[in-house]
């Protein structure tokens, strides 16, 4: 189980009222529960775990040059850690992007601004972000090349990509999403029922 603060959800986003929808517990004292679950585990909110809460992350909103280059649209920064009921605060510099597909997202970023108007950029994003992450990460559909190149189009921005790759992941608890999930039904479903989808936990 895995105890999110009940301010950080109820915060008037658009997203957390359609998470607040899809979600079966009641807060506890200020906290929510979360199972384990891949596609449960709570992105861009702090959350405490283990059986004191004396473990977790923090996760804030930060300041717009903190954020690294082509990932200005995300609004929540892992900033720190909580360990043994201790918070302990991060240097800026090593701040990460609280989002199941980090390295997705990252990737596209840095291909975007190394390869920006380069033929090759599309099979890049997708061979080396979408694809091979697909393979690797459950919570993480990545299509068919044909369903990406319909989505983004010849000549996409760097938003458009981190949109579609957002809106392939399967995480529900997520304050950073960036794009519905492209399966309203499969999604429904994940937050009912994780276990139908995903009958192991994802180490």
């Amino acid at each position: 189980m895995i105890w999110v603060p009940a301010h950080e959800i109820d915060k008037p986003f658009d997203e957390t009222q359609a998470l607040l929808k899809l979600m079966k517990h009641e807060s506890d004292r200020g906290w929510y529960g979360f199972c384990g679950r891949p596609s449960h585990v709570p992105r861009g909110v702090s959350y405490r775990a283990g059986p004191g809460k004396d473990g977790g992350k923090m996760i804030e909103s930060i300041l717009e040059h903190e954020k690294k280059i082509g990932l200005e649209m995300f609004r929540m920064w892992e900033t720190g850690v909580i360990e043994e009921g201790y918070e302990k605060h991060w240097e800026s510099k090593h701040y990460a992007l609280s989002c199941s597909i980090a390295t997705v997202m990252i990737l596209i970023a840095t291909l975007h601004q190394t390869q920006s108007g380069s033929p090759g950029l599309l099979d890049s994003i997708y061979d080396s972000a979408i694809l091979s992450f697909s393979h690797k990460k459950r919570t993480f559909y990545g299509g068919t090349k044909d369903e990406f190149l319909k989505v983004v189009g010849s000549n996409p921005d760097v938003q458009t990509f981190v949109k579609y790759a957002c809106s392939r992941c399967a995480v529900i608890p997520c304050l950073n999403r960036q794009a519905p999930f492209y399966d309203k039904k499969m999604f429904k479903k994940l937050a009912v029922s994780p276990e139908i989808l995903f009958p192991e936990t994802e180490t």
